[in-house]
């Protein structure tokens, strides 16, 4: 039973992950069609992450209210909803507008989720079990470039958003049927102001903006960086970054079986370093089979990060308090890593070119693993 329930919590990942992850290797589409600046199209993940940051934080608070069922249930239900009115935006307000309700539904899931995997397995399963569901989001970063690439063959690229509206449906309606539905604990309640106290907290925070800036952030503009600075053609560009992605659904599995044996903190100082060098590297990359190793690389390792992060957040917290530590970690995460990190890439390439916000980035990241010696107890 417990396999079945974290195979529906990986469906539920998966389908939610990519709501936000088709976005990417369309953006080349869109950006022509609607007449936009890298920037301004940049900025569309901006709107996404503001409407994700939002619900992150209301997670927290949503839940020992009403259940995280019916909390996970919420999310995909604006969610659905969204998707599907996305296909008949025909201005950059309403395409704006309707990524923000993507990203208020997708934001609830994973405050809610995570809770729910570590009451039903034993915390020293815990690395294993995260590390199996995060898997769903390493899948999406792999497969859903590729089956964009098959699907613009045949469809129109609104209506790929019906499709993963669909989606969103068909799984909501097998996780309201058959998932368990344990009440919040009847604990104290944690205080927001207490978790903002924490130096732990901050560091997390920290780690998890550069972690998802060469994550998503980079991921959003990864299309146009192959496309317009590079010359590939959209259908190759997307193919190579879908299969680039391959690496990280292993190694995020192999993350997890490293956590319960040697400790976050030792596995996430070491993929925090080597994602901020690959990075540095993928910009370094002078020719194209060379900047396709780099692609391969990069994508492969900084997947490593997000299942140990949860591991460690759920080590450092009580029930009480991981929804909120964990959905304001990933709300701050968000907003940076995701919202802005792609606005500032597009503008430093509008100045100058994409490899100068990459290295720069890269270089940070690198910097930031030693941040890690402040937290004990992981």
């Amino acid at each position: 039973m417990k396999i079945f329930f974290l195979l529906l919590f990986w469906s539920l990942w998966y389908v939610n992950f990519s709501a936000r992850t088709v976005i990417s290797p369309l953006l080349p589409i869109i950006e022509d069609e609607f007449a936009l600046r890298h920037a301004v199209a940049g900025s569309i993940f901006s709107f996404l992450s503001v409407g994700y940051t939002i619900t992150l934080l209301l997670s927290g608070a949503l839940s020992p209210r009403i259940g995280y069922k019916r909390t996970i249930a919420m999310g995909f239900l604006i969610l659905m909803m969204s998707l599907f009115f996305l296909r008949y935006a025909t201005t950059y307000t309403s395409l704006a507008v309707a990524f923000l309700f993507i990203g208020l539904g997708a934001g609830i899931y994973l405050p809610s989720a995570i809770p729910l995997i570590t009451e039903v397995f034993e915390r020293e399963h815990w690395g294993k079990a995260i590390a199996f569901h995060e898997t769903g989001a390493s899948f999406s970063v792999f497969s859903i470039p590729l089956l964009t690439a098959i699907a613009l063959r045949i469809l129109n690229w609104r209506t790929i958003f019906f499709v993963l509206s669909a989606a969103c449906l068909i799984v909501c309606v097998f996780f309201c049927i058959f998932s368990p539905d344990p009440s919040p604990q009847k604990e104290k309640k944690a205080r927001f102001s207490s978790v903002l106290h924490r130096r732990d907290f901050w560091i997390m925070a920290t780690l998890w903006v550069f972690a998802a800036s060469c994550a998503l952030g980079l991921y959003s503009v990864i299309p146009l960086f192959l496309v317009k600075e590079n010359g590939m053609r959209l259908e190759t560009a997307n193919t190579i970054f879908g299969f680039s992605r391959i690496g990280g659904v292993i190694v995020a599995i192999i993350a997890g079986f490293l956590v319960d044996r040697y400790g976050a903190k030792r596995i996430l100082f070491l993929v925090i370093l080597l994602t901020g060098l690959s990075t540095m590297n993928l910009a370094l990359a002078q020719t194209i089979p060379l900047l396709v190793v780099m692609l391969f690389v990069q994508a492969t390792i900084y997947p490593a990060f997000f299942p140990v992060a949860l591991v460690a957040i759920s080590r450092l917290t009580a029930s009480n308090e991981r929804s909120i530590f964990a959905g304001t970690t990933m709300a701050i995460g968000v907003i940076i890593g995701i919202g802005l990190t792609p606005v500032i890439l597009g503008a430093v390439a509008d100045v100058w070119n994409f490899r100068v916000g990459i290295f720069s980035l890269g270089a940070f990241t690198a910097i930031s693993c030693i941040s890690l010696k402040g937290i004990r107890g992981i």
